[in-house]
């Protein structure tokens, strides 16, 4: 009986499958917003079919935490492009923009040549990030800054 006492309390610590090894991220960088080196936002793109992009940037809503936040969407009918472009005309017309995304809405804030991403999350939680130029903008897209693209 103590042998199968025994047995049953140490059973458990040789069992299998409680702890795995990741697996490595298939998530490829597009680009980064710095600003004196410190990072605003970054984005990543996960190929696939179709690619899923998400942005990870600073929450700004807390001043003493040091918190994280992101928010993605799946490439589909051009949404990268018309994510950019949506931008673009935001900065070009000085007008602020509101998306709809997979998991919330994204408005696109402008103030003195810069903007930000305030995004609230379908379950009420909003968060936002540090003011991006133009060029920050374009690099964090993985695109070459062209001023004549801002203009009107």
């Amino acid at each position: 009986m103590k042998k199968l006492l025994f047995l049953l309390l140490i059973a458990p610590l040789f069992s299998v499958g409680q702890i795995t090894k990741q697996k490595k991220s298939t998530a490829v960088e597009v680009g980064t917003a710095k600003n004196f080196g410190v990072e605003i936002a970054q984005m990543n793109k996960i190929p696939g079919d179709p690619d899923y992009y998400f942005i990870t940037y600073g929450n700004l809503k807390y001043q003493v935490l040091d918190k994280s936040e992101s928010f993605g969407f799946k490439d589909v009918d051009g949404a990268f492009d018309f994510l950019y472009t949506s931008i673009v005309d935001g900065f070009k017309n000085k007008e602020d923009q509101t998306l709809n995304i997979d998991g919330g809405t994204l408005s696109i804030q402008y103030q003195m040549g810069s903007f930000r991403f305030y995004f609230i999350s379908s379950a009420g939680v909003d968060s936002w990030s540090g003011y991006i130029t133009k060029k920050q903008f374009s690099t964090l897209f993985g695109k070459k800054y062209n001023k004549a693209d801002f203009k009107k």
